[in-house]
């Protein structure tokens, strides 16, 4: 298994090395770390240098972040095309839905138009997209991403109408399912709709999870319980649901 979305940068991992002992232990063999910001990125460069093999670096800035400036922009821009060689995806980058960053006046034009510039990056570079856009951002993002030319996407943390999810699919994109598919009929409905040949699984760590995970610290190991109920609404193996997510992944970040 490969865990296509975690922030292993945040400050709620301090014990790196047991998290990765205990990932592998479960059958997690690589990690995707995509950067949210100046700082973020940086961390996921160092972490990458760290952790060699587990760990897959991505740069971004995420669009719910207070507030994004021209240099922000620019600065990580440019990170992406010296670091090319040695990244696996433009991301964190989308389009904000949640708080106060969405809200703003004029929030939304201004997030495209971010957006736009990271789209247009992926595909000059060759790179994978990380998006970050659920409920009703997703057609926009599927609208400015098609234009920009981008090859490689995933739609990471899917949320979005079962329309708007077959064009995603269409267009030879990926989804992503997290823990919530464990328990939640909403991820469950998604699962069932999305070929196994589009879906990617992540944990999106730290971010708390319900059900039977509540009170959990959010880790790779996880996957295990993913793959498990997707096995189930599937009606196939762990096995192939495991080996199958995890080639995704690699295809889709080049692994």
């Amino acid at each position: 298994m490969i865990d296509s979305h975690i922030h292993l940068d945040a400050d709620q991992y301090a014990d790196r090395k047991g998290l990765i002992k205990r990932a592998r232990a479960a059958g997690v063999t690589a990690a995707v770390v995509p950067g949210v910001s100046p700082e973020s990125n940086r961390r996921v460069l160092e972490l990458s240098a760290d952790y060699p093999g587990f760990v897959k670096p991505a740069l971004g800035l995420h669009p719910e972040l207070p507030e994004i400036t021209e240099s922000d922009i620019a600065g990580t821009l440019a990170m992406l095309e010296a670091r090319r060689d040695s990244i696996y995806a433009v991301g964190e980058v989308g389009l904000p839905w949640y708080g106060e960053a969405a809200s703003r006046p004029g929030a939304q034009e201004k997030a495209r138009a971010v957006l736009a510039r990271f789209a247009r990056a992926a595909a000059d570079l060759d790179l994978a997209l990380i998006l970050h856009c659920p409920h009703r951002t997703a057609p926009r993002a599927l609208a400015l991403i098609r234009s920009a030319g981008v090859r490689r996407a995933v739609f990471h943390w899917h949320k979005s109408d079962e329309a708007t999810t077959r064009e995603i699919i269409e267009a030879g994109y990926f989804v992503s399912l997290t823990p919530e598919v464990v328990y939640r009929e909403r991820d469950q409905a998604l699962a069932r709709i999305v070929p196994l040949g589009n879906v990617l699984v992540e944990t999106d760590g730290p971010w708390p999870y319900g059900g039977p995970f509540a009170g959990q610290a959010t880790e790779p190991a996880m996957l295990a319980r993913v793959v498990a109920a997707l096995a189930v609404i599937k009606g196939e193996s762990e096995r192939t649901i495991a080996e199958a997510t995890a080639e995704n992944t690699r295809l889709l970040f080049g692994i």
